[in-house]
């Protein structure tokens, strides 16, 4: 017992040595200020100092105690502050030399002048409407035979097609015939009178043959062999393929009836598909630059000769023609086949930057200018009224002035950033408005060769098996994997899954550092 109150003794005594030497060295801290405030220690952190936080900068929801990956893209994360706020009371973002180049952040300047580029469009070959024939009967009767069976036959002009057998026609021969023997029997018997009678009668009979579709070299066999035939020759009247063969042996047919379609294929239509919101920069004579796949990548000139008045009401789109030569006849109607069409937009005070500057949900866009007024300087968000896209430039109405300085990349990690920040963005706009579906519930079509969305849109609006680039919204989908890379910012590709098994897909996203100059996102 008594040695355990020793040891209390011991304790206390202890604990009043720590409280004496604390309170000694708050006063001569005090006493040791010249009254200028608050002072912090010279080393070690402060006592009320919050642990340092770690975020994403593409996904700014992760935040983490210690530096590490995004769990979800692999990007390395970056400390979470206040960007350098500064006394400036302007939502901004504020980068260090470093942060902007581990951000990939690189600066443009809105330009003034004329802006020209491509539009790139895909079609198919077609067949030249203006060059097709159909072969038709010119009397009634039977098809007692048809030489030509399938189509796709190449024929060529003169080519015996078809034989019929018409009662009318071979009245018709037999009238032939008898003129032909009245005109000899006239001229022998002297009388010029009864010659000239003969001779009209016999130019009559070979006029009525005629009408009824008996050329003149048949007519003049039916002369020489002094024979009604039973059936009549069918030719071909031009060159070219069999498009659609519309009766079979047996057949009765009348005057007028289609036997055969036949098209001549040295020239053939390339029908582009262009998207309703690229019409008014396109028109007859425009140039364009026709791509075929099929013949390892042969590309052929020519210029729009129609453009079709009409839009698809389900695909929007419409049809623009440039007429090919064919003469060897490679291009086969179907051929797929991709399309590059010039245009520009020229004006007065034409301002432009480059596409992956511009972030935008629905009708709202806005670019990240770099506002060097500011202390420190900063990207500050700038709400902008865009014009057309040409190339990779979009026309900017109203916003921005020729030479400003704008984030030309990196434009979405400014963003979020700004988000973490719980400041005005693109990001919380989409929340607020919505993402521009093409309308409540569509399933939009991925076409072969893939396709970008303008504005993003919400990925359950994928067909199922389709592999595109998640952002939480979309702006590329192609049907196939590929090299499962999006073609407009790098990233990996996601499959879309039905949604029981959406638990079990991995959201597998490549921020690596692979960009290329390409590698821009297209918002």
């Amino acid at each position: 017992m008594n040695a355990m109150k020793k040891h209390w003794k011991k304790l206390v005594a202890v604990l009043a040595v720590v409280l004496v030497a604390f309170a000694v060295g708050r006063w001569s801290a005090g006493d040791s200020d010249d009254g200028g405030g608050d002072t912090t220690a010279s080393t070690g952190d402060e006592v009320g100092d919050e642990p340092e936080i770690w975020t994403c900068p593409m996904h700014p929801q992760i935040q983490e105690d210690e530096f590490g990956t995004c769990p979800i893209c692999h990007m390395d994360l970056v400390p979470l502050d206040d960007g350098g706020a500064g006394d400036d009371d302007m939502p901004a973002v504020r980068l260090s030399e470093g942060a902007r180049k581990m951000a990939r952040v690189q600066n443009a300047t809105v330009e003034d002048g004329a802006v020209t580029g491509e539009l790139g469009v895909y079609g198919r070959i077609a067949v030249d409407e203006q060059a097709e024939v159909d072969i038709s009967a010119w009397t009634g009767g039977r098809i007692e035979r048809l030489l030509v069976q399938s189509r796709g036959e190449r024929v060529t002009r003169g080519q015996l097609l078809a034989q019929v057998y018409s009662p009318e026609l071979v009245s018709a021969q037999r009238t032939l015939l008898q003129a032909l023997e009245n005109k000899e029997n006239a001229e022998a018997s002297g009388s010029d009178r009864r010659a000239r009678a003969a001779q009209a009668s016999l130019d009559a009979a070979r006029t009525e043959l005629r009408l009824l579709g008996i050329d003149a070299r048949q007519v003049e066999q039916i002369e020489d062999s002094r024979q009604a035939r039973e059936t009549v020759d069918i030719y071909a009247t031009a060159t070219g393929t069999i498009q659609a063969r519309h009766v079979t042996e047996g057949d009765y047919v009348t005057t007028g009836d289609a036997i055969l379609s036949l098209a001549s294929l040295d020239t053939v239509w390339a029908q582009l598909e262009i998207y309703e919101r690229d019409l008014r920069r396109v028109s007859v004579g425009t140039p364009v630059t026709v791509e075929v796949p099929a013949l390892d990548g042969e590309e052929l000139d020519g210029r729009i000769s129609f453009l079709s008045p009409d839009v698809d009401p389900q695909r929007r789109v419409a049809r623009a023609r440039v007429v090919l030569s064919n003469e060897e006849g490679e291009l086969r109607p179907g051929m797929y086949l991709r399309g590059r069409v010039e245009i520009s937009e020229e004006g007065d005070e034409v301002l432009s930057v480059p596409k992956s500057a511009v972030l935008w949900t629905g009708e709202r866009s806005l670019v990240y200018r770099y506002d060097r007024d500011l202390d420190p300087a900063g990207y500050v968000a700038q709400p902008v009224k865009l014009g057309a896209r040409i190339g990779d430039r979009y026309v900017i109405r109203e916003g921005v002035s020729e030479g400003d300085e704008i984030a030309a990349r990196g434009a979405f990690r400014i963003d979020s950033e700004l988000q973490i920040r719980g400041g005005p963005t693109m990001m919380s706009a989409m929340h607020d408005e919505g993402i521009m579906p093409l309308s409540d519930g569509e399933i939009v079509e991925v076409p072969e060769e893939g396709t970008d969305f303008h504005p993003p849109i919400d990925p359950d609006q994928l067909p199922e098996g389709v592999w595109y680039c998640d952002m939480g919204t979309t702006h590329w989908a192609q049907p196939e994997k590929g090299d499962d890379e999006c073609p407009l910012c790098g990233m990996r590709l996601t499959e879309k899954v039905a949604p029981e098994h959406d638990h079990d897909h991995d959201h597998d996203h490549d921020h690596g550092e692979d960009f290329d100059d390409g590698g821009h996102h297209d918002h």
